[in-house]
C-alpha cells in the first residue's frame, strides 16, 4: 500500500436505491477520480444484491456480499434472537476478512444499523470510523440509546447532510470539532449536448421520492386535482415506488381515477433514470411534512435550473430561499400548497429567474468542492 494511499471499507447494507443510498454511492464514485482512493462496499448477501451490485458495477465500485441483520423488535422468539446473534457475530467475521485482505485506512458507515450489525469486531478496530449521517440519531430504545452513546465515542467524524442533522447530533456528541456538513451533491451529470425539452404549451410540476404520507404526497395530489380542474394545460409527474405503501397508494390512485384526471396526474412508478423528467419540467415540489434532513432531489432540482416548491420542515429550507430558488409554504396545507404550486404557473418568468438562481445557488452550497471536501476528511483523519 502506498504512503498516501486511502483504503475505505464502506458499510452498506441497504436493498433500496433511494436517495439517501445514492448519495452515500456518489461519494465514492466522486472519490475514485482520485488514483489515490480506493473503496470496497460490503454489501447485504440476501437482500437487493441485483440492485445493488448492478448500480455498484455501473459506477466501477468494488463490493463484497456479507450477512446483515434484520431489526430488533422485544417480541422476537428466543429462536430469532439466537439468529439475530448469530448473524450479527458472522457479520463481524466476514469484516474481519475483508479488514486484514482489503487493509483500510478507513471504515465508513451510513446507518446505526450497519454499525451494530459489526458491533462485535468494530469494538476492537483502531482505523478512523467516518458516519455520514442522514437521519436524526435513533435513541428509541435501550438498544439504541446504549450504541448511540457508545457511537458518539467511537466514531471519528460525523458528516451531517444538513445543518439540520448536526444540530441533533451535537445535541448529544457535545463536541463542535467533531461534526461537520457537507451537502449532497445532484446525482445527474448533463451531458454536453444538453437542452431543455420543456414545452411552452403545457406547465409540467414533478414529484420524484416515495409515494408516503410522511412525504406528503396525499397533499400534493389533493393539489393536483384542484388546480387541474382550474387549469388546463397544467400536468403532474408523481416518479416513486408505489410498494412500500400499498393501500395508501392505492387509495390515491384511486382518487385520481375517479377524477378523470389520470392523463394530467400520472404515476410513474420507479423510474431509474429521471433525466427526462427533471428535463421536461417547469416546476419541482418536495411536500415531505416530517422534519427531513435534507431531500437529495432539490439538489437535483437545481442541477436541473428547477425551482422546488417546499415545506419548512427539517433541513430543507437550509437549500431554499424563499422567492429567490423557490418558495416554502407558511403552513403545511393543501391551500398553501395549492397557491405556491398556482403562483409558479401564473408568473412564468419569475419560475424561470427562480430556476436560475436554484442552479446557481450549487455553488454557494459547497458543491463544487465536493469531492474535495470528502477526500480532506479522509485525509485529516487518518492514523
Amino acid at each position: 500500500m502506498k504512503e498516501d494511499e486511502i483504503r475505505v471499507i464502506v458499510l452498506f447494507g441497504s436493498p433500496f436505491l433511494y436517495g439517501s443510498e445514492k448519495a452515500n454511492i456518489d461519494v465514492f464514485t466522486a472519490l475514485s477520480e482520485f488514483e489515490n482512493v480506493k473503496s470496497l462496499f460490503l454489501i447485504d448477501k440476501k437482500r437487493g444484491i441485483e440492485t445493488i451490485s448492478s448500480y455498484l458495477t455501473e459506477r466501477n465500485l468494488n463490493y463484497k456480499k456479507v450477512n446483515y441483520h434484520f431489526m430488533f423488535n422485544k417480541h422476537m422468539s428466543i429462536k430469532e434472537w439466537c439468529v439475530k446473534i448469530y448473524e450479527i457475530l458472522s457479520g463481524s467475521f466476514q469484516l474481519f476478512y475483508y479488514y486484514i485482505k482489503f487493509r483500510p485506512t478507513h471504515v465508513y458507515t451510513s446507518k446505526q444499523e450497519y454499525f451494530l450489525n459489526f458491533l462485535p469486531f468494530l469494538f476492537f478496530v483502531r482505523k478512523p470510523i467516518i458516519y455520514r449521517i442522514g437521519d436524526s440519531p435513533v435513541t428509541h430504545n435501550l438498544v439504541y440509546s446504549k450504541l448511540w452513546s457508545y457511537m458518539a465515542k467511537k466514531v471519528s467524524k460525523f458528516i451531517c447532510v444538513s445543518k439540520f442533522i448536526e444540530g441533533k447530533v451535537q445535541e448529544t456528541v457535545k463536541n463542535p470539532n467533531n461534526s461537520s456538513v457537507i451537502y449532497s451533491k445532484p446525482h445527474f451529470k448533463l451531458s454536453n449536448n444538453f437542452s431543455s425539452t420543456k414545452s411552452i404549451k403545457m406547465f409540467r410540476v414533478l414529484y420524484v421520492g416515495q409515494i408516503g404520507k410522511h412525504k406528503g404526497v396525499d397533499l400534493l395530489i389533493e393539489s393536483a386535482l384542484r388546480l387541474c380542474k382550474k387549469y388546463d394545460n397544467l400536468f403532474f409527474d408523481i416518479a416513486g415506488n408505489m410498494v412500500m405503501t400499498n393501500e395508501f397508494s392505492k387509495k390515491l390512485l384511486k382518487k385520481v381515477e375517479n377524477s378523470g384526471l389520470s392523463i394530467r396526474i400520472n404515476f410513474l412508478g420507479y423510474i431509474n433514470n429521471v433525466d427526462e423528467l427533471y428535463e421536461r419540467s417547469h416546476l419541482h415540489v418536495c411536500p415531505s411534512i416530517y422534519d427531513e434532513p435534507l431531500a437529495n432531489v432539490l439538489m437535483d432540482a437545481k442541477k436541473y435550473s428547477i425551482p422546488s416548491v417546499i415545506f419548512s420542515v427539517g433541513g430543507l429550507p437550509e437549500v431554499i430561499r424563499n422567492n429567490v430558488d423557490g418558495l416554502i409554504c407558511a403552513y403545511k396545507s393543501v391551500k398553501d400548497l395549492s397557491k405556491a404550486i398556482e403562483d409558479c404557473y401564473l408568473n412564468p418568468k419569475l419560475t424561470k429567474r427562480m430556476g436560475v438562481n436554484a442552479h446557481e445557488s450549487l455553488n454557494a452550497l459547497g458543491i463544487d468542492d465536493f469531492r474535495k471536501k470528502w477526500l480532506n476528511i479522509f485525509e485529516e483523519k487518518r492514523n
